[in-house]
């Protein structure tokens, strides 16, 4: 138990000194080293928990990411629309979306976005008959979402959530 709290000490610290260290310069004219100085641990430190920049504010998305669906875990009969309205808030709100679509770094968004957290709703998501019918939904929506990053998420998110809906209805994919 002691061991798993210094490790989580280790990691928000880390967290915070790069989070500091972006309000004085861009992500890409930071090095680990200087996280590393930042934070106060040693670079093997860093490295233990973290190959790249970019793992680190993954870790800050995921776990704001968690304590948001946990709140939603526990609103009364959960829609789809729901969630897309939740994925799309997230992103939108997030000061690392556009930091991550800067350093290519979306797809590694998504999978913290899907594969962590979404099982949390398997109950309310709708029931495909095959696991290839779940990969292109779930693709398409990864796609869209991609481009509507790209594009400088002009539409708000309730917007693209319910642009999302209308296509999976409109194709009749659900």
């Amino acid at each position: 138990m002691k061991r798993i709290k210094q490790v989580n000490e280790s990691k928000e610290m880390i967290y915070k000194a790069l989070m500091d260290l972006l309000l004085e310069k861009n992500l890409e004219d930071i090095t680990m080293t200087e996280i590393a100085k930042k934070a106060q641990v040693v670079r093997m430190t860093l490295y233990r928990h973290f190959k790249e920049k970019e793992d680190i504010i993954l870790f800050g998305f995921d776990r704001n990411l968690s304590k948001v669906l946990d709140a939603m875990k526990k609103k009364e009969n959960p829609t789809l629309m729901d969630l897309l309205v939740l994925r799309f808030k997230i992103l939108q709100e997030s000061p690392y979306t556009n930091i991550l679509a800067k350093n290519h770094k979306l797809d590694k968004l998504f999978q913290t976005i899907g594969a962590r957290n979404i099982h949390h709703f398997s109950d309310i998501l709708p029931k495909v008959s095959t696991p290839y019918e779940n990969a292109f939904i779930a693709g398409g929506i990864d796609t869209l979402t991609k481009l509507w990053i790209e594009n400088g998420m002009k539409e708000s998110y309730k917007d693209i959530a319910t642009e999302v809906l209308d296509i999976i209805y409109r194709l009749k994919v659900l």
